[in-house]
């Protein structure tokens, strides 16, 4: 008797213990073990703080999961010049980029950091446009600068991590964009051509540019056509389609000139003075295969675009620095394919898209698509060139 009493007295005086240290304990059912995930944040460079801090805003909201700084990790962590994005492996575990465009827009960088890590804890996009929601992301405003999770977003992770929830399926990458709507992971990874693009040249097998009313850029590697269709980007119909009459190549870099012969009224895209610095934001447009493999699909109709950026030399193996751009492969499974050859890399200047890049080949010497960052001609570099070819009258 005096032993049941003893024993009992002491699991009283270890609750009032545990519960005064802020632990909970379930009564008729053990209670959940707090996970501890790790997470490197040490390559995220000027973020590094953001994420430091994105861990403690979710380890003072949620109970079953601790995130500590340290290696191995379970999360891996890394910036680049793209949009910020996290792609799960696992509940608990994956890798997140910390994207400078959206910071470069006006996002929060605690926000965007405490989102992404909300991806990791296995916590969907819910685009409600909200700033009270976290997972609402670049659907809120750009003056959101909330970063903690609402009270249904903590609960949720917590039941994740005490199992009494199905943890979602691996494998996806979410992505923060520009508020606009998703830039998803159709060129491939793109999307379908959301504006007209009077400037687009189909070029038989390869996409081309209208840099004046009687002539059009494309890539050296592709056959000269005997006509091309000029101002549509649905490659069977619209436009105009016009014969060509003579092809000048370049004497060193992957560019073709096309002369046509008769001018359209199509507004060609200006080529200016510069590409553009590293991070620089750039959009490719092509009627490539919209799947990674090589010969795993046909051409599509409609021409895709996909929003990019310009990256370091470094990123593309064989690279030409003064006459080549090297561009990212936005969420590291996006970018040009074949059928892209040529075709258009611009960027907007001061509202108009200029033209700075021609498609010319995979930066890492890869057949398969989008696995690393894509090279282009760096169409400014050799302007005077072009314009002495075309006889001068280039639009600016």
């Amino acid at each position: 008797m005096f032993r049941r009493q003893l024993r009992r007295a002491v699991q009283v005086a270890l609750v009032a213990v545990l519960a005064a240290a802020g632990v909970q304990l379930a009564t008729g059912a053990p209670a959940a073990a707090v996970r501890t995930v790790y997470y490197d944040a040490s390559r995220t460079g000027e973020f590094r703080t953001n994420f430091d801090q994105a861990a403690q805003i979710w380890n003072s909201r949620v109970s079953n999961v601790r995130l500590l700084a340290g290696t191995p990790a379970n999360i891996t962590i890394t910036v680049d010049d793209g949009w910020p994005r996290a792609q799960p492996t696992g509940l608990g575990s994956g890798r997140i980029w910390m994207g400078r465009t959206a910071v470069n827009q006006g996002y929060d960088r605690n926000r965007i950091a405490t989102h992404e890590l909300g991806h990791i804890l296995g916590l969907p996009d819910r685009r409600t446009g909200l700033c009270t929601d976290l997972m609402s992301g670049s659907s809120a405003p750009v003056s959101c600068r909330n970063a903690n999770p609402s009270a249904a977003e903590a609960s949720r992770v917590n039941s994740l991590f005490a199992g009494t929830l199905a943890a979602p399926a691996a494998g996806t990458t979410y992505t923060w964009t520009d508020g606009a709507g998703d830039i998803s992971p159709l060129v491939v990874g793109g999307r379908l051509a959301t504006e007209s693009y009077p400037f687009m040249v189909y070029v038989s097998g390869c996409t081309g540019t209208l840099i004046k009313a009687n002539w059009a850029v494309t890539a050296k590697h592709c056959s000269t056509p005997s006509s091309v269709r000029v101002g549509s980007v649905n490659r069977s119909s619209g436009g105009t389609v016009v014969r060509v009459t003579r092809a000048v190549n370049h004497p060193s870099v992957d560019v073709k000139l096309l002369q046509l012969a008769s001018s359209v009224t199509y507004a060609p895209a200006p080529i200016p003075s510069t590409s553009g610095a590293v991070g620089t934001a750039t959009r490719i447009i092509g009627w490539g295969q919209t799947c990674a493999p090589r010969g795993c699909g046909s051409a599509p109709t409609v021409a895709n675009e996909l929003d990019t950026s310009i990256v370091a030399d470094s990123r593309c193996s064989g690279i030409n620095g003064p006459y080549e751009i090297c561009t990212n492969n936005t969420n590291g499974n996006s970018g040009a394919c074949y059928g892209d050859s040529g075709g258009p890399q611009v960027r907007r200047v001061n509202g108009v898209w200029n033209l700075i890049g021609a498609t010319s080949r995979a930066g890492n010497n890869n057949s398969t698509c989008a696995t690393g960052p894509s090279i282009y001609v760096d169409l400014p570099s050799i302007r005077s060139w072009i314009s002495t070819q075309v006889g001068g009258g280039l639009p600016v």
